[in-house]
């Protein structure tokens, strides 16, 4: 996983607890108990979902590979072309286009590759996460062959056209100018996570670079918009005097549409726990908070009367031992509803199909694994 994260979701220790936490100053209520039905399994690393003609998409970041290898903070990240893009159409999945580098734990856990995936006249457009890069350059670590990583691709049939390079331009530009970077974290970093159509175009939300960004129909990148760093508390587990405030990176992991024609931003918002927010962003003016006091936010999502759906990664934050992930329904009103907790793990992508949610789940977790990355369905009747 990238140093994109910066303390990611690859420090995060996932499994499964049954608590969920109510946010201060939120008001809260419970739903029903929600039943959570898997759909899909043997996935690797599932991220973003995407619906398109009726069927559900799959960005599979991966299980890394045999190598080359390179040591990073959070240690060995193995180079393999195991990401891919999937489909679950009737109940049965298929791969659509494979062949996408990957970089991954050697056990395949934690993989960055297929972060996205988008369409463009019937054509798959997949965003790439990276996992480090070459501060002057751009480059990733393991060479033209990884050459799809922190790119926008295109997969018309079954073979890869590169398009435009997020990593090149965060090098010539870091936009963010390294704010909140702590010890041993890098200035200069991309990690393109999420993405949405925009006008003629893709609106990116970059995890490491902390901002949102444009990528018009010409494949030429702008700034939208730049997240600040946010002062919070620091989690008990640093060892640090309680009170004590440190710099929080909002790490930008999804971007959607509203019904207002907004831009709403999610962040996993570093290590933290309640001080993830929500952003509106309408391109020209200066972003502003939606929501705030949330946790590890991995996707949004409107539903059909248009309120906000949000993901939680892990309820405890991605320092915390083990814990669920939460879906969380945000009122116009503010009023905040947990419609799932139990059963959710490394909860990383969301999509809603009428009375239908879909959620990638374990999506840290290599196919081969057990658990390995799964979509759950969860039925709502609104």
């Amino acid at each position: 996983m990238s140093g994109s994260m910066r303390t990611t979701l690859r420090t995060a220790a996932i499994c499964a607890s049954v608590a969920v936490v109510a946010i201060a100053g939120a008001p809260w209520a419970s739903a029903s108990a929600a039943h959570l039905t898997t759909v899909a399994s043997g996935l690797d690393s599932p991220r973003h979902l995407t619906l398109h003609n009726g069927k559900l998409y799959i960005a599979e970041a991966g299980r890394g590979g045999s190598g080359p290898c390179v040591d990073g903070p959070e240690g060995p990240a193995c180079f393999g072309t195991t990401g891919s893009v999937s489909v679950l159409d009737h109940g049965k999945l298929r791969e659509v286009v494979g062949g996408f580098a990957s970089a991954a734990a050697p056990d395949g856990s934690f993989g960055g590759g297929p972060a996205d995936v988008e369409f463009v006249h019937g054509v798959p457009a997949v965003l790439n996460q990276d996992l480090s890069i070459n501060p002057q350059t751009g480059a990733n670590p393991f060479g033209p062959q990884a050459a799809t990583l922190g790119k926008l691709t295109f997969a018309p049939g079954k073979h890869i056209v590169l398009g435009p390079d997020f990593a090149v331009f965060e090098a010539k530009h870091n936009p963010d100018g390294g704010a909140g970077a702590g010890p041993g974290e890098p200035v200069i970093d991309s990690d393109p996570y999420g993405m949405t159509p925009y006008r003629d175009g893709f609106a990116v939300a970059d995890a490491a670079g902390n901002d949102l960004l444009y990528v018009d129909r010409s494949g030429r990148i702008s700034v939208l918009a730049v997240f600040p760093v946010k002062l919070a508390p620091a989690p008990p587990g640093l060892g640090l005097p309680p009170g004590t405030q440190i710099p929080m990176q909002p790490v930008p992991t999804s971007v959607v549409v509203g019904p207002d024609g907004a831009l709403y931003v999610s962040e996993l918002s570093s290590i933290g726990v309640g001080v993830a927010r929500v952003w509106r962003v309408v391109p020209g003016h200066a972003p502003t908070i939606y929501a705030d006091g949330l946790t590890a936010l991995t996707d949004l999502a409107f539903d059909r009367k248009g309120r906000l759906l949000v993901l939680t990664f892990a309820k405890d934050g991605i320092a915390a031992p083990p814990s669920d992930g939460v879906l969380t329904r945000i009122e116009r009103n503010g009023t905040r509803t947990v419609l799932a907790s139990t059963g959710l793990a490394q909860a990383t992508g969301l999509a809603v199909d009428g009375d239908d949610i879909y959620i990638a789940n374990h999506g840290t977790s290599p196919g081969t694994g057990s658990p390995s990355g799964t979509i759950e369905k969860l039925t709502v009747r609104w």
